[in-house]
C-alpha cells in the first residue's frame, strides 16, 4: 500500500512540477519577447493556464510527500523518492545544457561570420532568441538548485538501504553517456568539416563547424567533470563491485567498436569501387568517405580509451572476488566472443559477396566487371578486410584458452558465453543449409517439371555456393564443439578418478543399487565403495573418500560408531531424503527411489567437477505446454526472418 502511495505522490509531483516550470518559462518568454503582457494572447493564456492548474496540484502532493519523508526513515530512503529527486535533476539540468548549446552555437556562428563562414541555417536553437535560452536556463536551474538541496538534506540524514546510492550511480552514468555523446558528435562534426571543406562548399556542410564546436565546447567539460567524479568513487567497495560499471563499460566498448567497423567498411567500399574502375571525380569520392571516416576516427579513440579502462576494471575485479582468475577470465571471455561474433558475421558476408561475384563472372551473361558486379565485389572485399582480421584476433585467443589443459580450460569450455557462441553459429549454419538447399532443390524440381528459370544455371550455382558457405560455417563450429566435448570428457575423467565416493548403505540393497546405476551414467570413472552401516564405522581406507552418500534414516537413528565417524569425516555429506514413518522432509516432494538416486549421483558429479550443487528442478506440465505454444508462435516468425535474410543476400 505504501509503495502505491509513493508512486502516486511522486508521479503527480514530477508531472505537475514540469507543468508549472514550463508554464513559467512560457510566461517569462512571452513578457520579454513582446515587451508587454498583453501581446501574443494565446501564448500568454496557455502559460498562465499551466501555472494556475499546476501550482496547487504540485504543492499539495509535494507537501504530503515531504511530510511522510520527514516522519519516517523508510519513506525518506525509498527508491521512489530517490528516482523522483535524481529524475527531477535530470529533467531540469538537461534543458539547461540544451539551451546552453543553442547559445554557444549562435555565438560561434557570429564569431565565424568574421571569417566569411556566417551561416543562415543549421544552427542549434536557430528559432530561439538569446532571452528565450537565458530564461529557460535560469528557471530550470532554480528548480534544480531546490531539488539538489532536498537531495543533500536526505543524504545528510543518512538514508537506509541501497536505493539512494544505486540511483545516484545510475544518475552519474547517464550524465556520462550524455556528455560523451555530445562530445563525440561535436568532434565528429568538426572533423568532418576539416576533411571536407576543400572539396564541398555550402551552408549545409559549414553548419557542421558551428554545431560541432558548440557541442564540443559544452559537451567536453560535462563529460570530463562527470568522468572524474565517477573515477574518484571507484575506490569505494560498493562502486568497485557495481555491475552497472561493467555494463556501461561494455556498452561503450561494443558500441564504439560497431561505429568503427561499419563506417570503416563503408570507406573501404567506396575506395574499392573507385580502384576497380568506377569513374567519378576525386573530390566527390573524398566527400563521400569523409563522413564515415570521421565517425570511425572519433569512435576509434573511444574504443581504445574505454577498452583500456575495461581491462583495468577486469583486473580490479580479479583482486576483489573470491575466484579471482576465473572471474577475470570470464569478463575477458565476454569481450572476445562478442567481438568475434560481429567479426564472423562480417567475414561470412564478405565471403558470400566474393563468391557471388566469381560465380557471376564465370557463368553470367557478361565477362566484364560492370557496375553491379563492381559493387558486389567491393562490398565483399571491404567486409572481409574489416571482419577477417578482427575475427582472427579474437577467435584465436578464445580457441587457445578453450584448448588448454587444466582448470582454466575447463571453465572456458563450460562457459555460457562460449557455448552460446558455438550453438548460435550451429543454429545459423543449420538454418542456412536447410533453406538454401531447399531453395536449390525447389529450382531443380521446377526445371524437371517443365518450368525452368531462364538463368537456371546461374541461380543454381549461386544457391549451391550459399549452401556450401553455410555448411562450412556449420562444419567448422561443429568440429570446435566436438573438440570441446572430447577435451571436457578427458578432463572430467581425471577429475572423477581423483574423487573417491563412499555409500553408506542401509540393509535394503536397493538404495546402493540405484545410486550405483545412476553413477554409471553420470560419472563412470568415479571410484565408488559401498559400506553397509550395520557393520559399524568404515575403516581407514574408506575414510579417504571425498564425499559420502547416506540415507536420511541414518541421521535419525545412527549407530554410535557411525555417528562418531560422521562427525570426524572431512568430506562432503550428501543426504538422500528417503521416506521414514513419522518424518517428512520439507522441499523433497514425493520422489521415487530411482529419482532420488539420480539426484544424489548428479550432486556427486557436480562436486567432483568443482561446481556448486544445484537444486533439482521440477518442471510443471503447464510450463511444458507454454513452451510448446511459444515454439509454435515463434516458428513462423523465425521462418519469415530467415526468408528476409536470404532475400537481402
Amino acid at each position: 500500500m505504501q509503495t502505491v502511495r509513493r508512486l502516486y505522490l511522486y508521479a503527480v509531483s514530477i508531472v505537475s512540477l514540469e507543468v508549472v516550470l514550463w508554464g513559467s518559462i512560457g510566461l517569462a518568454r512571452s513578457i520579454f519577447a513582446a515587451g508587454e503582457v498583453g501581446a501574443e494572447a494565446s501564448r500568454l493564456a496557455g502559460a498562465l493556464a499551466l501555472i494556475l492548474v499546476g501550482i496547487p496540484v504540485f504543492l499539495i502532493h509535494w507537501w504530503l510527500a515531504q511530510r511522510f519523508a520527514s516522519s519516517e526513515v523508510e519513506e525518506r530512503s525509498a527508491r521512489t523518492r530517490a528516482v523522483f529527486l535524481y529524475g527531477g535533476l535530470l529533467a531540469t539540468l538537461v534543458p539547461c545544457v540544451q539551451n546552453l548549446l543553442a547559445l554557444a552555437a549562435r555565438s560561434l556562428n557570429n564569431a565565424l561570420g568574421f571569417f566569411g563562414l556566417r551561416l543562415a541555417t543549421g544552427i542549434l536553437g536557430e528559432r530561439q532568441s538569446t532571452s528565450d535560452n537565458l530564461i529557460a536556463i535560469a528557471l530550470n536551474l532554480l528548480v534544480a538548485v531546490y531539488l539538489y538541496t532536498v537531495t543533500r538534506r536526505d543524504w545528510h540524514t543518512g538514508p537506509q538501504g541501497d536505493a539512494f546510492p544505486e540511483t545516484r550511480r545510475l544518475y552519474r552514468y547517464l550524465w556520462l553517456l550524455y556528455g560523451l555523446g555530445l562530445t563525440l558528435f561535436g568532434v565528429q562534426q568538426v572533423l568532418q568539416y576539416l576533411l571536407s571543406f576543400w572539396t564541398v562548399v555550402g551552408a549545409g556542410l559549414r553548419s557542421a563547424l558551428a554545431n560541432g564546436l558548440a557541442l564540443t565546447v559544452v559537451g567536453t567539460p560535462l563529460w570530463a567533470f562527470t568522468w572524474l567524479r565517477i573515477r574518484n568513487t571507484w575506490g569505494q567497495a560498493a562502486e568497485r563491485e557495481s555491475v552497472l560499471r561493467l555494463v556501461v563499460l561494455y556498452l561503450l566498448v561494443f558500441v564504439s567498436a560497431g561505429f568503427v567497423l561499419i563506417p570503416l567498411s563503408l570507406v573501404l567500399y567506396s575506395l574499392l569501387r573507385f580502384a576497380l574502375g568506377e569513374a567519378r571525380p576525386l573530390g566527390e569520392l573524398w566527400g563521400e568517405i569523409s563522413t564515415p571516416l570521421s565517425i570511425s576516427l572519433v569512435f576509434g579513440g573511444v574504443w581504445l580509451y574505454y577498452g583500456g579502462i575495461l581491462r583495468q576494471v577486469i583486473q580490479t575485479y580479479a583482486t576483489i572476488s573470491g575466484s579471482a582468475e576465473r572471474y577475470a577470465a570470464a569478463l575477458r571471455r565476454l569481450y572476445l566472443y562478442v567481438l568475434a561474433l560481429f567479426a564472423l558475421g562480417a567475414t561470412f558476408f564478405g565471403l558470400h559477396q566474393l563468391l557471388a561475384t566469381l560465380v557471376d563472372l564465370s557463368l553470367g551473361t557478361t565477362a566484364t566487371l560492370g557496375g553491379a558486379l563492381r559493387n558486389t565485389l567491393s562490398a565483399g572485399l571491404s567486409a572481409l578486410i574489416v571482419g577477417l582480421p578482427l575475427w582472427l584476433l579474437t577467435w584465436r585467443p578464445a580457441q587457445r584458452e578453450a584448448a588448454s589443459e587444466g582448470e582454466m580450460g575447463d571453465h572456458a569450455r563450460r562457459s555460457l558465453v562460449r557455448k552460446s557462441y558455438l550453438y548460435l553459429a550451429l543454429f545459423v549454419g543449420v538454418m542456412g543449409v536447410m533453406f538454401s538447399a531447399g531453395a536449390l532443390l525447389y529450382q531443380l524440381l521446377r526445371a524437371l517439371l517443365g518450368e525452368p528459370l531462364p538463368d537456371l544455371r546461374l541461380q543454381a550455382w549461386q544457391l549451391l555456393k550459399t549452401t556450401l558457405l553455410f555448411g562450412l560455417l556449420l562444419g567448422y563450429h561443429w568440429l570446435a564443439l566436438r573438440s570441446d566435448q572430447r577435451l571436457a570428457q578427458r578432463s572430467l575423467a581425471r577429475r572423477y578418478a581423483q574423487f573417491p565416493l563412499l555409500i553408506l548403505a542401509p540393509p535394503d540393497e536397493g538404495f546402493a543399487a540405484y545410486i550405483l546405476q545412476a553413477l554409471e551414467r553420470e560419472a563412470r570413472e568415479m571410484p565408488v565403495a559401498v559400506h553397509p552401516y550395520a557393520l559399524g564405522a568404515p575403516d581407514e581406507t574408506l575414510s579417504s573418500a571425498k564425499a559420502v552418500i547416506l540415507p536420511a534414516e541414518l541421521l535419525i537413528r545412527p549407530p554410535e560408531a557411525v555417528r562418531l565417524w560422521l562427525q570426524n569425516f572431512t568430506g562432503m555429506r550428501l543426504v538422500v531424503p528417503t521416506p521414514q514413518g513419522g518424518w517428512h522432509w520439507l522441499g523433497s516432494g514425493a520422489q521415487s527411489p530411482p529419482e532420488l538416486a539420480r539426484w544424489a549421483a548428479r550432486a556427486a558429479r557436480q562436486l567432483a567437477e568443482g561446481e556448486e550443487i544445484s537444486a533439482p528442478r521440477q518442471t510443471s506440465p503447464w510450463l511444458i505446454v507454454l513452451y510448446i505454444l511459444a515454439g509454435i508462435i515463434a516458428l513462423p516468425i523465425l521462418v519469415n526472418l530467415i526468408r528476409v535474410l536470404f532475400a537481402s543476400l
